[in-house]
């Protein structure tokens, strides 16, 4: 079993705030998790741990995706583009509309969740690839929400600025966002499993299967996507092409699968396919009628989960040719075998199991 190793307790724990101003260095690591925790901050205590998490973490990605935005067209003008088609929808990998950008949030001065949620709304719309990532929590709640922590939260990412230009290395961005994810399951304790699996077990498990360039990965129960997100490194690491992997996840929890998408953009993937839906009773990564094949399944399965097997002796896939397990007991070794039939026939599992 997966235990989390605790520095202490959280009631115990303070973050070194991290000096920064507008004309000093670029952002640094440091800084940049000081400021993440921070903003963490504002909502504890009022809010569960699993409650205000996705705020903290929705607000932040608006705002990364705004900066960015912002940050391309204004490249683009200097180049000699138009303002126009600088900011025209084409010229974007994520389209942020006028009446969706971060100014209108920070000048909105009263039923802000709404607001919030009004936005989300639309950048889903503008953008397909982030369907279910912004608006699967409803912020237009003022008994969990209230106007002053959404205000407060919003003026905390007011500043700095989260443009390419003004961080010390592009990659901290991503990194800053797993160590957040860490704390928040650091937090949540036991169900911090559920969508976060500590980075030096994904290393390992990654390490063991060496993913090379054009390999398909899946991770079937992919949590936050450190999985896929540790294989695209890898092959960075070791000189290859990142973006020639085709990275496939399945989630069946809403705000874990927002949180992978997410995880995965900030991490500037963003080719890949995650679905939303239980893997054993509705996978949902096939075509033609059977299952994708890969060359390497890496997962962290929900240990002892209960399941329903009575439609597994018709199950049209053929997953559970080597048995299949009781319905009163667990469903471990049912998640085992899907994963072994989603390899084709030279390809790799590695699987953390109890």
């Amino acid at each position: 079993m997966i235990k989390y190793l605790h520095k202490q307790p959280h009631n115990q724990k303070s973050v070194k705030p991290v000096n920064y101003s507008l004309d000093s260095q670029k952002i640094s690591f440091e800084f940049l998790k000081s400021h993440l925790w921070s903003a963490a901050d504002i909502l504890r205590g009022s809010l569960d741990s699993s409650e205000y998490r996705q705020p903290v973490m929705t607000l932040l990605f608006l705002k990364r995706l705004n900066d960015t935005f912002e940050e391309n067209a204004e490249s683009l003008i200097k180049k000699g583009i138009n303002k126009k088609e600088a900011y025209n929808k084409r010229r974007h990998n994520f389209y942020i509309p006028e009446n969706a950008r971060w100014t209108v949030l920070s000048s909105t001065a009263e039923n802000i969740g709404e607001k919030i949620d009004d936005v989300c709304r639309i950048i889903e719309r503008e953008n397909p690839k982030l369907e279910g990532v912004l608006t699967n929590t409803k912020y237009n709640d003022k008994r969990k929400y209230p106007d002053d922590k959404l205000r407060a939260l919003i003026s905390h990412f007011n500043s700095p600025r989260l443009r390419n230009e003004d961080l010390e290395k592009e990659d901290i961005f991503g990194d800053a966002y797993e160590y957040l994810l860490a704390e928040f399951a650091d937090e949540t304790k036991k169900k911090g499993g559920e969508f976060f699996t500590p980075r030096e077990i994904v290393r390992l498990l990654v390490n063991l299967v060496e993913p090379k360039d054009g390999m398909k990965i899946c991770d079937p129960t992919c949590g936050s996507g450190g999985m896929l997100i540790e294989s695209a490194k890898y092959v960075q690491r070791n000189k290859g092409e990142p973006r020639s992997l085709v990275l496939h996840g399945q989630e069946s929890n809403y705000g874990n699968l927002a949180m992978c998408k997410m995880n995965l953009i900030l991490h500037n993937i963003i080719d890949f396919e995650i679905e939303y839906g239980d893997t054993l009773s509705n996978p949902r990564l096939v075509e033609g009628g059977r299952l994708n094949k890969y060359d390497k399944v890496l997962a962290n399965f929900p240990f002892s989960m209960n399941w329903d097997s009575k439609v597994a002796s018709k199950d049209p896939y053929n997953r559970f040719r080597f048995g299949i397990p009781p319905e009163k007991d667990k469903a471990d070794f049912a998640f085992i075998e899907h994963m072994f039939a989603s390899l084709n026939e030279k390809g790799q599992a590695a699987i953390i199991c109890s």
